[in-house]
Order: C-alpha cells, then structure tokens, then sequence
C-alpha cells in the first residue's frame, strides 16, 4: 500500500507537461530546473538513479522527520527553563514516554537507509544528531532513541547534515517538497503532544518569516 502510494506521489509530482516522457527525461528536466549548480561527476543513468532513491526516502520520512522534529525542539525549549537537575530528568522521562507513544514501533521497523536519512533531516532541523538525541533522551528510562542504533548500525552516530556537499540532493528534494513542487507519504499526528509541537513550530515558522 505504501509502496503504491508513492509510487503515485512520484508520477503527480512531475510536471504535466513532462507527462508524455519517460521517467529519465522527466527527471533530466528536474535536474536542469532545480540543480543548475550541481557538479556531475557520474553518468546520467547513475545519476538519475542516485536521485530517484533519494527523492524516495526523502518522501518517506519528511512527515516522521517534520513531527519528531517539531516535538524535540518543544522539549529543547522546555528543557531550557527547568533549572533543576531532578527537574530535567523527570521531564526527559515523560519526553521520552511521548516519543514513544507517538511512533511507537514504526521507528524501530524502518529499514536501516530510511532511519539514515531521517536522522539526517532531523539533524537539519534540531542540530540534533542521533548521538545527541539518545545520550539525552535515554535518561528517560525505557531508553526509547536506543531503537534507533539498530537502523543506523555502522553508520557515524555524530554526523551532521551537509547540504552543499554530500546532501546536496536531500536539499534539494527537501526544496521540492517545501515549494510545493513534490508531493510526500503523509503521516499524520497521534497523539496530542505531537499536534501541539507541530502547531508551536507552524507559528514560529510565520513568526520568522515575518521578521525577515
């Protein structure tokens, strides 16, 4: 069903007048449109293929990397108050109890490369990296972030995210889906603390924009 469904993500998310074209074409006219600045250093048949893979897993984990984001950044902010040693550790335990209330196990079911790549975006939105976020958040007893090593087994826990170099094309996929320009697998919100850190992050988002 998942797969179906972004598999039809994909088809809506080219446009229509690329409709009588194969999927190469289509998305050689993507490159041309949106990664004018990118060096190719393989072929386009490799490239092509590097770039539908990421658009993929992109896809897949935007909305898990958007609501997971939104709620450790709410808990960043919250955590920032709390002055008392004995404080922030009961708090990171009920943190910790959220996180998994809300994904429960979808997070430890992924495969490894879609846990790679949410950490990635993760990271781009919080400074968080995996690192980070289990060395904080395993203090809330059921050690719920500790699920992820699974995914990410031999893979760099402190990486960071790099957007002009090594995730360059998680960039620009992000872009796509941002501008409204690539549709995404939507995953919407569980429980109530989710909702109301998305909603936090939508009016901090307005109030910066503003700004600006």
């Amino acid at each position: 069903m998942k797969l179906t469904f972004l598999f039809l993500s994909f088809i809506l998310s080219v446009n229509v007048f690329c409709q009588n074209l194969d999927i190469e074409e289509k998305d050689s006219i993507l490159f041309e449109q949106y990664l004018p600045d990118l060096e190719i250093t393989v072929s386009n048949a490799d490239f092509v293929k590097k770039w539908n893979r990421t658009k993929f897993y992109v896809k897949s984990v935007y909305d898990y990397a958007r609501i997971a984001s939104a709620m450790l950044t709410s808990y960043e902010d919250s955590l920032s108050k709390i002055e008392s040693k004995f404080g922030k550790k009961r708090y990171l335990s009920k943190c910790n109890k959220s996180l998994k209330k809300e994904f429960g196990n979808e997070i430890k079911e992924m495969s490894i490369n879609r846990g790679v790549y949410l950490m990635k975006m993760i990271y781009r939105n919080t400074g968080l990296t995996a690192y980070d976020i289990i060395q904080k958040y395993r203090g809330g007893g059921t050690a719920f972030w500790f699920q992820t090593l699974c995914l990410i087994s031999g893979q760099n826990l402190k990486r960071t995210y790099l957007p002009e170099d090594e995730d360059l094309l998680i960039e620009r996929a992000i872009g796509l889906i941002d501008s409204g320009k690539m549709v995404f697998y939507k995953r919407v919100p569980i429980t109530d603390e989710a909702r109301k850190a998305l909603k936090k992050a939508k009016k901090k988002k307005k109030r910066k924009k503003k700004k600006n």
